[in-house]
């Protein structure tokens, strides 16, 4: 499996009574794939998982699954957040056998030493048929006296990246030096997907040898994130800028002030891919946030026509 390029994360839309809305999420997928996305991610936060209950995480992984292995898309599944040993071992060879290429996993638990991470993973990859990508971010910390949080130490992630079940990162940690240090010294054991600050943050860390990134804008059209690579791939940094500038910075001018979760669900009504609706603990936007998302699309559909006039991004 090559993971280079925009990687798509799955938003799980909801139908207004809080199930599943998997009418919505097929066109989604069907969008997301004839505007040339070629992974599909089941990432925690997007795809809403902590707000399913167990049976329904395993319906969404098949759901996609499934539709990956027609359509000839790659599918990366996910196992939950809080989660024992023994269950993430089961849930990943299931998604695993289904057709997932590889298994999102990430670490739920309090955090009170790197021992207790690395036997955690060492026994998840040993008894696990799966090959599997590390959703990596500060872990919470069980000892009060410290921060609140902690990072993976690189030499903890060094000693992870030796198992050859260990495919790809997810670098989700959202510190500029950190990320740098990541792609320089991991990009050659494992593919890292960088996140937080979109295709900017990606090109510094490409440079050192990031290989892919979760998109943002991108997820409102494909077609944006597959150009923006192929032109970074042909030194096209022109080009690149101008998409930075005219796409990504209106859209996180807003995606900052009303949340990423929120404002992409929005966007995604706005586009009559999906309802907004979320569950609770989670809240949908209001009627008066939907105006400045309404606005600010109408600002990326102008900034296209204007300065990408041949591409046709936003119109499909």
């Amino acid at each position: 499996m090559q993971i280079k390029g925009p990687i798509f994360s799955i938003i799980t839309p909801f139908t207004r009574n809080g199930s599943i809305d998997y009418k919505s999420l097929k066109k989604y997928m069907i969008f997301l794939k004839q505007r040339g996305a070629k992974i599909f991610y089941i990432m925690f936060y997007n795809s809403r998982l902590g707000l399913l209950s167990s049976k329904e995480i395993i319906e969404l992984n098949f759901f996609v699954i499934d539709f990956g292995k027609k359509n000839k898309i790659q599918v990366i599944a996910a196992t939950p957040y809080h989660i024992s040993l023994n269950e993430n071992i089961f849930l990943s060879d299931l998604f695993f056998k289904r057709g997932a290429k590889l298994i999102s996993v990430i670490f739920g638990e309090k955090y009170y030493s790197e021992y207790q991470v690395e036997e955690y993973f060492y026994k998840l990859f040993e008894k696990s048929k799966a090959s599997f990508l590390l959703h990596q971010q500060p872990m919470e910390n069980g000892i009060s006296d410290n921060p609140p949080t902690v990072k993976y130490s690189l030499k903890l992630l060094n000693k992870l990246a030796k198992s050859k079940k260990l495919i790809a990162m997810k670098e989700d940690a959202k510190n500029k030096n950190y990320t740098r240090s990541i792609s320089r010294r991991l990009s050659k054991k494992l593919f890292i997907i960088t996140s937080g600050r979109g295709k900017m943050q990606w090109i510094e860390s490409a440079n050192l040898g990031s290989h892919a990134w979760l998109s943002g804008i991108s997820c409102l059209d494909p077609k944006i994130g597959v150009r923006f690579y192929n032109e970074y791939k042909n030194k096209n940094y022109k080009y690149c800028n101008k998409v930075i500038q005219y796409f990504e910075k209106p859209f996180f001018k807003v995606k900052d002030k009303l949340g990423w979760h929120l404002t992409i669900k929005c966007c995604l009504e706005n586009q009559n891919l999906m309802k907004r609706f979320e569950r609770l603990p989670l809240k949908e936007l209001s009627s008066d946030k939907i105006i400045i998302v309404k606005n600010m699309m109408k600002k990326l559909l102008i900034n296209s026509k204007k300065h990408f006039p041949n591409e046709n991004f936003f119109t499909y």
